[in-house]
């Protein structure tokens, strides 16, 4: 099920199991809401994705913080973090939080159907970008650490990550 071998890093692919779950609830509202022929229907859609989003995005965040005040500075210490895989991944935190804070500053109520069409067309970005993100973090970053990693960082990070994001 795990890719990694380290239990630091388990508990960051668990939480990605989470948020992946957890979106899958949201995309499958924000494909309904895409399909939607009449405005009523596309605005009950919008406001089940919001309801949605409003719980994920703790998640996200929570996770995100742990990435960035504790796995991103131990691995940049060996692999740089002036440029490279880190300062890539670590930008696209905040291109994705931007599509996804986008789509929740719109209220639907005020929208026409094409309007909430082209913000779900934002949103679904949000949604790839974070979906190809997990998946460089788990093929590319996690492999990275764990061959520069010395006992002492996974130890550090272990304690770091070791809470709950849910």
């Amino acid at each position: 099920m795990f890719n990694s071998k380290m239990k630091a890093l388990r508990i960051l692919e668990n939480e990605h199991l989470l948020i992946r779950h957890l979106m899958q609830e949201w995309f499958e509202e924000l494909q309904a809401a895409t399909h939607a022929e009449s405005e009523m229907v596309a605005r009950l859609h919008m406001k089940k994705i919001k309801d949605l989003l409003v719980a994920f995005a703790p998640v996200l965040t929570k996770h995100q913080q742990k990435e960035e005040r504790f796995f991103f500075p131990i691995l940049g210490a060996y692999v740089g973090t002036n440029q490279g895989p880190v300062v890539t991944i670590e930008a696209e935190h905040d291109e994705m939080n931007q599509y996804f804070e986008h789509f929740m500053s719109h209220p639907s109520v005020e929208l026409s159907l094409e309007q909430m069409k082209l913000l779900l067309k934002d949103l679904n970005e949000g949604y790839e970008i974070l979906m190809v993100h997990m998946y460089k973090e788990e093929s590319v970053l996690f492999p990275m650490a764990e061959k520069v990693f010395k006992i002492k960082d996974e130890e550090t990070l272990l304690d770091a990550v070791n809470t709950k994001i849910y």
